[in-house]
């Protein structure tokens, strides 16, 4: 059993490109370094894939989507 993908998993591949890129291209980079159908959680438990932990951290204010683009927010990610 692997172990498991948390959000902020995500959030260092978007680091990784500079903390901006085309929403195609973090999905590209999520596919390569954890598998197409890779499964993301966050602390609470709850389960996302990738469009899933996409609205998650936006909604948490970690990311942010427009424009076809991801961007890092403001917010911090955890120190899990």
């Amino acid at each position: 059993m692997s172990e498991p993908l948390y959000g902020h998993d995500l959030l260092s591949l978007l680091v990784e490109k500079g903390g901006a890129c085309r929403l195609e291209d973090l999905r590209l980079a999520s596919a390569v370094a954890h598998g197409a159908e890779a499964i993301y959680c966050n602390c609470g438990g709850d389960s996302f894939d990738f469009d899933g932990v996409i609205a998650f951290l936006g909604s948490r204010g970690k990311i942010s989507v427009a424009d076809g683009s991801v961007t890092l927010g403001l917010a911090p990610a955890c120190q899990h």
